[in-house]
């Protein structure tokens, strides 16, 4: 390989590295016109597909970089890696295992084995993996904090801990470990440290997106009466939902408050506006602001610890004439009412949280069990393709007696409308069991194995919203005891009800 290709290779590889894809692609390009078959320069558009979530062309660029060079154990654990985020795991072994054989010393097989193996659930074996790395490089970071999140699966937290802190020890710029630690002392309600790790969500592979960063960051609540402080909502509608309680005291701290958050969310948190000037964006503002903070970062600023969470329930509330407006198209029975999502929806820009989604969401005919629970009226409240078209498909099949009025649900005003006619909402993890929380509403959370960190590590209960309860997977997948303990509870419920 000539100097120029291999600058031109070396500089591209620089740019991936900081994930600026564009720069890599016009640098291996000019690599290409000159030497057109080179398989380091497929391997590296490859990775470049990859880093974009095209894994389908990732593959086929992949395989012609190995067509031309079939011995690189490199360019076979990069196949390896592509077929595992197609769910084409036992290929994906099979490359690794090639890999490291063609390549007994190269540790990222090794790591990247342990991860496949992770995702299928074989964590004991993936942790053998991790240390066959670990043994080939002692100082590799990233196979530490992998071995970590196989020990978190295991609920060997205070091992996992170890190992992210091995990983920081060796590599203190190593974002995602940071990120980790975080997941893992807020689950465990180490709210000190979580909230500092979690800023780490800036930097991270999979960043959250910075805003407003010419404006001072919020640090302290010192000298805030009268400041203009500019709050705005990041993440998912229902960590919107969870910490927009922080408004009403942040303004009883005395500062002037515009929150920034999305459309879709102005009418329902409309009763904020007691505490904030609440808009979409800062277009037709013309204030200039002391400081700004994103909405997560607060409990850090307040030092919220598990006593000091904002008991303020419900911070949220909903016009009355819009909750007698669907009071009228609920069924007239003496039934429980119950609203049920069994979906969190697919969001289709963020492929990140694809797995994530993927085991939150329970299947129409698992989340149907319940319909034999006698006395409830079921209403659903899922909005949302692909679960809203599969209840259209076989709700006679699965569930003719499910009340649908999610057509009527054309924002989440309307579903907090919905949910003040519900006597209990059961919902997945997902923004209508937060929305259901800041109502005050009483909320059953269907939870996954691998928990979000807001519900806290073995518990049934919630110190964020006082009326949910808690029902949580005792292994990866495994709805059936979830679903078997829901309707025994919800079977007690309604015979307790209906004996008032």
């Amino acid at each position: 390989m000539s100097l120029y290709i291999q600058t031109l290779l070396t500089n591209a590889l620089g740019c991936i590295k900081s994930r600026e894809l564009d720069e890599a692609l016009s640098l291996i390009k000019r690599a290409q016109d000159s030497s057109p078959n080179n398989p380091d320069i497929f391997r590296l558009l490859s990775v470049i597909s990859a880093l974009k979530y095209d894994y389908n062309n990732a593959l086929e660029l992949i395989d012609e970089s190995i067509r031309f060079d079939p011995t690189n154990g490199v360019a076979l654990s990069n196949k390896g890696n592509i077929l595992k985020e197609l769910s084409r795991h036992d290929e994906a072994i099979a490359c690794f295992d090639e890999a490291i054989k063609l390549l007994p010393n190269y540790s990222e097989a090794y790591n990247n084995k342990a991860n496949t193996l992770q995702e299928l659930h074989r964590y004991g074996e993936a942790i053998v993996w991790y240390d066959k790395a670990i043994a080939l490089q002692p100082m590799y970071a990233e196979a530490y904090s992998n071995k970590g999140n196989a020990l978190e699966w295991l609920r060997r937290h205070d091992e996992a801990m170890e190992n992210y802190d091995k990983a920081t020890a060796i590599n203190p710029q190593y974002i995602d470990s940071y990120w980790h630690k975080a997941l893992s002392q807020l689950a465990s309600g180490h709210y000190e440290l979580g909230w500092q790790n979690y800023e780490a969500r800036w930097s991270k592979v999979h960043p959250v997106p910075s805003q407003y960063t010419e404006i001072p960051r919020l640090e302290n609540l010192e000298n805030i009466s009268g400041k203009n402080i500019l709050i705005w909502a990041e993440q998912g509608f229902g960590d919107t939902f969870q910490f927009c309680r922080y408004i009403q005291i942040l303004a009883e701290h005395g500062a002037n408050i515009t929150f920034v958050i999305p459309k879709a969310l102005v009418e329902v948190l409309k009763s904020l506006r007691v505490h904030c000037s609440l808009v979409e964006s800062l277009e037709k503002t013309s204030l200039k602001f002391d400081y700004q903070s994103p909405l997560l970062s607060l409990p850090l600023v307040f030092g919220t610890t598990l006593k000091t969470i904002p008991p303020n329930i419900p911070y949220l509330k909903v016009d009355q004439e819009k909750i007698e407006k669907f009071t009228s198209q609920i069924t007239r029975s003496e039934n429980f009412r119950v609203g049920l999502v069994w979906n969190g929806g697919f969001r289709a820009n963020h492929p990140e949280l694809w797995e994530i989604n993927q085991r939150r969401n329970i299947e129409l005919n698992i989340i149907a069990q319940l319909k034999d629970v006698p006395g409830v009226d079921f209403y659903s409240l899922q909005k949302g393709d692909p679960a809203e078209e599969e209840l259209r498909i076989k709700k006679a099949q699965l569930w003719p007696n499910m009340i649908d009025r999610a057509y009527l649900l054309l924002d989440f005003s309307d579903t907090a409308a919905l949910i003040k006619n519900m006597d209990l909402v059961i919902s997945v993890d997902t923004s209508t069991a937060h929305l259901a929380g800041a109502l005050g509403k009483p909320v059953w959370v269907l939870n996954r194995f691998d928990s979000c960190w807001r519900w806290l590590r073995g518990r049934d209960d919630s110190p964020w919203y006082p009326t949910a309860t808690v029902y949580q997977q005792s292994t990866p997948g495994n709805w059936a005891d979830v679903m078997a303990k829901v309707k025994f509870d919800l079977g007690v419920l309604v015979n307790s009800h209906n004996k008032k």
